[in-house]
């Protein structure tokens, strides 16, 4: 079993699907319930062996008869979508609650969906905050996520914009793309925070990197309804509808919680061509959203994206390479930095592959030091509104280091830093004044 899973995650060794399913099948035939249900995942993935709900189904239910909890979670999903077995709500609420009695956080997660659901008879607001605010106590992002939609709407609880961003917030720096995209809408129009068109933009720009169609959508100026909460979606055809249906798995906000549909679909979308999906896939193993961390496994999505001309895949192996400390990293990550500049889907990403490539510079790492070009480079990401840019920019201007010394100049930079937060800038301005 833990051979298995060295070979599925790729860390200590190179990473085979197949070579995993092989040690998990060896396990499940003696009736060692966790690689029954390791199978399950496998076969509902898709790896190492030809995605299938049916087998997944099979293997899940020999864990469950054991009464391996997760696999009850796992089970109860395909019961409510109707994916391999005969559709039963009845039986997914069953299960779902029993798998929630035992502290299960995605039976909390999707438990909460079905009595969230205003279209099905087993609707109840009460019940559906009791689950979320179970997954919230444990810092769930998906349950944070789907409670703060509760607050914000004011579903069984007094609306409370307030409490709704702050949940957002949680589940937004664990990745959940729908509070991200929440938090964005509170921020543009300054529900429970303070109104910042900035910020909001930062966060559409956050998830359209991750190819939603409502952050793209709005960022184009163009009007998207999204979904709404879906058990049995349509079978996608399309990269684009690939790559939204595993969003949706893989955030259980819209749809229910399922990492390894999430991941089968995403997959899809990546070899039908979509840069968008191996950039999620970076990020999924880069972060460890719904998995265990695996940088090796995460560098490679990114450069299979940055081979494709993503910048935002470009940037970000260029940064896991640079923390490898590679023999080669100066040279490579030289190349990636320039490529996201070059490449990059909008300012933010361009802003900090401008800001990599002045420091290199700088540094004089993996190629000749020079401050003249490390400036033109801190100027650019600083005109894009970077902040550590705009920093050393006015550093730089203040002591003429690869310029003609200019107080004013160094005076106009660190007080966009300082605008920015920067208490270094602040400070220094303040002696200027001085």
């Amino acid at each position: 079993m833990r051979r298995g899973d060295e070979y599925r995650i790729g860390e200590r060794q190179e990473q085979s699907f197949e070579r995993a399913v092989d040690y998990y099948h060896r396990a499940a035939r003696r009736n060692y319930a966790p690689a029954q249900y390791m199978m399950g995942i496998m076969y509902e993935s898709g790896h190492g062996v030809p995605q299938s709900y049916k087998e997944a189904a099979k293997w899940y239910e020999k864990a469950f008869n054991q009464g391996y909890r997760r696999a009850t979670s796992a089970m109860a999903f395909l019961w409510e979508s109707g994916l391999g077995v005969k559709r039963s709500r009845s039986l997914a609420i069953e299960h779902y609650s029993t798998a929630a009695e035992g502290g299960d956080l995605r039976a909390y997660n999707n438990l909460g969906l079905i009595y969230r659901d205003r279209n099905g008879s087993e609707h109840n607001d009460h019940g559906a905050v009791v689950f979320f605010q179970k997954g919230n106590l444990q810092e769930f992002y998906p349950c944070q996520c789907n409670l703060a939609s509760m607050y914000e709407k004011g579903l069984d609880v007094t609306r409370d914009c307030e409490t709704a961003s702050t949940l957002f917030k949680r589940a937004a720096r664990q990745g959940s793309l729908t509070a991200k995209r929440s938090l964005a809408d509170m921020y543009s129009f300054g529900l429970g925070v303070n109104q910042s068109d900035a910020v909001a933009r930062h966060l559409y720009l956050e998830a359209a990197r991750w190819g939603d169609p409502e952050a793209v959508a709005f960022l184009s100026g163009e009007e998207y309804e999204g979904p709404s909460y879906d058990p049995v979606p349509p079978s996608p055809t399309t990269p684009m509808e690939m790559l939204a249906l595993g969003l949706r798995y893989l955030d259980g906000s819209t749809i229910g919680l399922s990492f390894p549909s999430a991941v089968f679909w995403l997959e899809s979308a990546a070899k039908a061509g979509s840069t968008a999906a191996m950039f999620v896939l970076g990020q999924i193993y880069e972060n460890g959203y719904g998995t265990e961390r695996s940088s090796k496994v995460a560098m490679k999505w990114y450069k299979w994206g940055a081979e494709k001309g993503n910048g935002s895949c470009a940037y970000n192996y260029a940064y896991l390479y640079e923390q490898s400390e590679a023999a080669d990293f100066p040279q490579v990550c030289l190349a990636m930095y320039q490529s996201a500049a070059e490449n990059a889907p909008d300012d933010d990403i361009k802003s900090d592959a401008l800001y990599s490539l002045g420091l290199f510079h700088s540094n004089g790492v993996g190629t000749e030091q020079s401050d003249e070009k490390a400036l033109g480079y801190f100027c650019e990401s600083a005109e894009l509104g970077n902040a550590s840019s705009q920093y050393l920019a006015g550093i730089m201007y203040l002591e003429g280091s690869g310029c003609e010394q200019s107080e004013e100049k160094a005076a106009g930079y660190l007080r966009m830093a300082a605008d920015q937060g920067d208490g270094r800038a602040a400070e220094i301005l303040s002696d200027i004044a001085n």
